[in-house]
């Protein structure tokens, strides 16, 4: 027992005199440790097998199936373009629902009707300003007739200096008078509409009770007139005057319907 610690000791004391010793002296130690330690019993080594050759792999196999193609193309990658696709016939949806109204009709109306009714609404807009200056006529008319009355047959002179203006109104008035019925009686109603009780329907009744006023006040001025001096002349221009007041009032009326 002694000689197996003494001799390991003094092998290790000869290599760490020796000059290739100071060179292992740092790992001396472990050394020393290695000689302390007692041998171990091997056991012995059991051969291992061979391991088993593994089967060359196989190619991997592509399935059938078309890779799903993204919606979206990524940015500064042109879109694959489907040369197999056909051309689709659908109607394009690229279209503009707030169309100027001239565009959206054009084609829709009849080229005649079209122009019938253009022709109309120029027709009543003359119609409607020349009756406003008809009315303005008779209403002049109108008072110069009072004036006249008044100084003919109420003591005022009978002078008859406000007569020839009277008279010239009147035939101004009626020409405008004539000249507005005609408009509204010759302009195209290309539109077929059934008859009701609106404002056009009145309208056209007070006009038509003014055409009659008109024409009375003509036939009783004349009278009048030529029965100077005669006891029929106040009752002619009496009704002359009740006359002129109802047919300003027709044609009034008549505006009003239309405007309110």
């Amino acid at each position: 027992m002694m000689t197996r610690v003494i001799s390991p000791l003094l092998a290790v004391m000869l290599l760490a005199a020796s000059p290739a010793g100071a060179a292992l002296a740092p790992d001396a130690p472990v050394m020393v440790a290695a000689a302390k330690r007692k041998p171990a019993k091997r056991k012995p080594a059991t051969p291992v097998p061979p391991p088993p050759q593994e089967a060359a792999p196989a190619a991997p196999v592509t399935p059938d199936v078309t890779p799903p193609v993204s919606a979206t193309p990524e940015p500064g990658s042109a879109a694959p373009q489907d040369s197999s696709a056909a051309p689709s016939s659908e109607p394009g949806l690229d279209f503009d629902l707030l169309t100027p109204e001239a565009e959206a009709s054009a084609g829709l109306l009849d080229p005649n009707l079209q122009k019938d009714l253009e022709t109309r609404r120029t027709m009543l807009k003359l119609h409607q300003g020349l009756g406003l200056a008809m009315a303005g006529g008779l209403t002049a008319a109108t008072v110069l007739g009072q004036l006249q009355f008044n100084e003919s047959f109420r003591g005022g002179g009978d002078d008859r200096t406000l007569l020839a203006w009277h008279r010239g109104v009147i035939i101004g008035t009626s020409v405008l008078f004539a000249t507005v019925g005609t408009l509204g009686l010759l302009a195209p109603d290309p539109v077929e509409r059934p008859f009701q009780w609106d404002t056009v329907t009145f309208h056209k009744i007070f006009m038509s009770l003014a055409t009659a006023g008109m024409i009375a006040q003509a036939v009783l001025g004349i009278l009048a007139t030529h029965s100077y001096g005669e006891i029929t002349e106040p009752k002619y221009a009496t009704a002359h005057q009740v006359v002129g007041y109802a047919t300003l009032g027709c044609v009034a009326a008549g505006i009003v319907t239309l405007t309110f």
